[in-house]
């Protein structure tokens, strides 16, 4: 005997399934263009600057019409702070990994050692993006600007300050600088990083010459060298 109903269970489960799988490729495709756009407007702030560049040749370059991007961002102050925040945020992802490491080790050398291999690499591999960030240094006129400089470079010094008062606490650190102090050192490093790669000899630009610089800042006794 036929049970009507059951078929037309199926019917509609798989008009349901067929749904969530157009929606879900529409979000995926949203979220493609939405990086795709930060990407080429990173690119274009970087070489034209904050005030020179317009919305119109940021969609003409990402391959769609300018109606599209404000489907995205608002304005253009609104994609350059999310060209901000998608930087940062990929940069977090990375030390919140780290970070979950060195709670389970309580390592605060090798913790620092981490966080600035990520660096070196990102600004390595990356200049376009961590140029973006060293830019943001001219824009502190703008109090949109600076507040976002200033709570990303201020959470980071609370972050380097609290691991590195574990440190000197151990006595794994020995300069005479108290953690906040280094803290600061060691966070406007970021800055630092992206010139020494722009004018030092690329041969000369290794993870291994930076490791030693915030090792000589932090004074990292040598019992601890094999952590770098």
């Amino acid at each position: 005997m036929r049970i009507p109903g059951i078929r037309l269970n199926s019917v509609y489960g798989s008009l349901h399934m067929n749904i969530v799988e157009k929606s879900r490729g529409k979000y995926l495709e949203y979220e493609q263009r939405h990086q795709d756009i930060l990407d080429v407007a990173v690119t274009i702030f970087n070489s034209k600057g904050y005030r020179s560049a317009t919305t119109a040749e940021i969609a003409k370059a990402a391959g769609i019409s300018e109606p599209t991007m404000y489907k995205h961002f608002p304005s253009k102050k609104d994609l350059f702070l999310k060209c901000v925040r998608s930087i940062e945020e990929e940069l977090q992802r990375q030390y919140r990994t780290l970070y979950r490491e060195y709670q389970d080790r309580g390592d605060e050398i090798s913790y620092m050692e981490g966080v600035t291999r990520i660096y070196a690499s990102f600004v390595k591999n990356q200049p376009h993006k961590s140029m973006f960030m060293v830019h943001m240094l001219s824009y502190r006129d703008d109090p949109d600007f600076a507040k976002v400089l200033d709570a990303w470079i201020g959470a980071s010094i609370i972050g380097v300050e609290r691991i590195l008062a574990s440190a000197k606490k151990k006595e794994k650190i020995k300069s005479p600088l108290d953690p906040y102090t280094l803290a600061c050192l060691y966070v406007n490093q970021y800055f630092t990083i992206v010139a020494l790669k722009e004018f030092m000899e690329p041969s000369r630009f290794n993870e291994d010459v930076l490791l030693t610089w915030v090792r000589s800042t932090l004074g990292v006794d040598v019992a601890f060298g094999e952590h770098w």
